[in-house]
């Protein structure tokens, strides 16, 4: 018999251009590809295909309808809601669902103003009706019921699942995925077992409740197996810490001697998805940089906006005597599209370089603490969007307990930015880097193996 068919059949079904990048691109899956029969199919709204097309056991793609993901949608918005004192997230991400008045009359074209107004004074009743209404059991039972009556797996995975007989389907999530729900549907259906690999830091606090749980799932860390134990409503045996891919890397980069992108000394700015007033705070830290330069030097500030960021703002190349955009990020922001996947290569000698970095509250912090680099997290309330840094500060799950990390600084005002940007450049070099691991390993995960095999080893026990 040949050896590859005595090999566990095992099938990885891909939503998203995402988990090209992070699992696919990193070779995340290649232990698992050697060790047991692997195969795949995509979602077709993937467009990086190229490396997905070329593996042998590549079976093609499916499509979700526009109508199923309304559908799931509303489930998801339901259950977040009904939840909501289970994680702060969900209230932050509910808060920022409502219309605002104060938004309503200053963000937009002042043109409009009165358009917006309107759209509110009808919105707001009906959003305030309908919560009340979820607040009553039974016609939350009823409302979730009636929901879940239209709901139909993906016909086109459920067939190709059903034709073979698959040891396990692993997904990789973020837990707010309508392929995922139909991925475990299907697999409760045929008494197949099924792996979520949770893509990233927030995903099991900040987005809302999984009604359909797979067989096990694997996450960040310690935090992370904490949010699927007492908001996801996981076994804590059917939880496993196993880190991400798309840092795995950097371990071994850390301690490398890499080429900076750029011949200048530098501050590295991180920005946020969240719709916040970056631009007044790169204005801030410009007058600083400026005021300092006699003890400084001729320091200068990369600023890197998220890729897929909220704020409508066109980035531009400088932002001041001493700040320029990353060459790397500038068209790709602009032009707004998820598509674009910034190459992970590029992020090691970013970060390595950087004297210290600063930047909204984001993920890339976790990015900075792998490289042992202090970070000043800005939590300012920018007084105009409710998605400010000052209320993800408050309200986000995954950012509680943040402040007890010796390598990271804090500003709550603008008043405070000098003196914390000055503790951070005197402190930069006398870091305790054992403290730092230590502290990140709460969030993130890491041993002595590399992803893809932990996650041999973590499959190997599921089944």
């Amino acid at each position: 018999m040949d050896i590859k068919n005595q090999k566990e059949k095992i099938l990885i079904v891909l939503s998203n251009d995402i988990y090209i990048r992070n699992y696919i691109k990193t070779s995340a899956l290649l232990s698992l590809e050697k060790d047991f029969d692997c195969h795949f199919i995509a979602n077709c709204d993937i467009t990086i295909r190229q490396e997905l097309e070329n593996k042998p056991n590549f079976h093609g793609y499916y499509q979700v309808s526009e109508l199923m993901k309304i559908r799931h949608q509303k489930i998801f918005d339901t259950l977040m809601y009904r939840f909501r004192l289970k994680s702060s997230s969900f209230a932050f991400r509910i808060l920022r669902q409502t219309p605002n008045f104060r938004a309503v009359l200053s963000y937009g074209p002042k043109n409009r103003a009165h358009l917006r107004l309107l759209k509110w004074m009808v919105m707001k009743p009906y959003l305030i009706i309908q919560r009340l209404l979820l607040s009553v059991d039974v016609v939350y039972d009823c409302y979730l019921n009636f929901l879940k009556k239209f709901i139909e797996p993906n016909k086109e995975l459920r067939n190709y699942i059903h034709q073979n007989d698959y040891g396990l389907v692993i997904f990789p999530s973020s837990a707010y995925d309508v392929d995922g729900i139909d991925v475990v549907t299907i697999c409760n259906a045929r008494n197949m077992k099924s792996l979520f690999l949770v893509d990233n830091w927030d995903n099991l606090s900040s987005k809302s409740i999984l009604w359909q749980k797979p067989s096990h799932i694997c996450v960040w860390g310690e935090q992370s197996r904490n949010h699927a134990v007492d908001i996801q409503d996981f076994d804590p045996t059917r939880v496993s810490l196993l880190g991400t891919p798309r840092f795995d890397k950097y371990f071994e980069q850390r301690n490398q001697d890499i080429a900076s992108h750029f011949n200048f000394r530098y501050i590295l700015f991180v920005g946020t998805a969240l719709n916040f007033n970056e631009e007044r705070a790169l204005t801030v830290i410009d007058e600083i940089l400026e005021k300092n330069k006699e003890s400084w030097g001729h320091l200068k500030l990369i600023y890197r906006p998220h890729p897929w960021r909220q704020n409508h703002i066109a980035v531009k190349e400088s932002y001041g005597k001493n700040i320029i955009t990353d060459p790397q990020i500038l068209l790709a922001n602009n032009d707004k599209s998820t598509k674009h996947q910034p190459n992970l290569d590029y992020y090691a000698g970013l970060l390595h370089n950087a004297e210290f970095l600063v930047g909204g509250l984001t993920t890339m912090l976790i990015e900075g603490l792998i490289f042992h680099k202090q970070f000043l997290a800005i939590a300012h309330d920018d007084k105009k969007l409710i998605s400010n840094m000052r209320n993800a500060w408050d309200y986000f799950e995954h950012f509680k307990g943040l402040d007890s990390v010796a390598s990271l600084k804090f500003s709550f005002n603008e008043n405070d930015m000098e003196a914390t940007m000055i503790d951070c450049w005197t402190q930069r070099e006398s870091i305790d880097k054992s403290q730092i691991d230590k502290d990140r390993q709460w969030y993130l995960y890491h041993d002595e193996n590399k992803y893809k095999d932990r996650l041999v080893k973590c499959v190997n026990k599921i089944l």
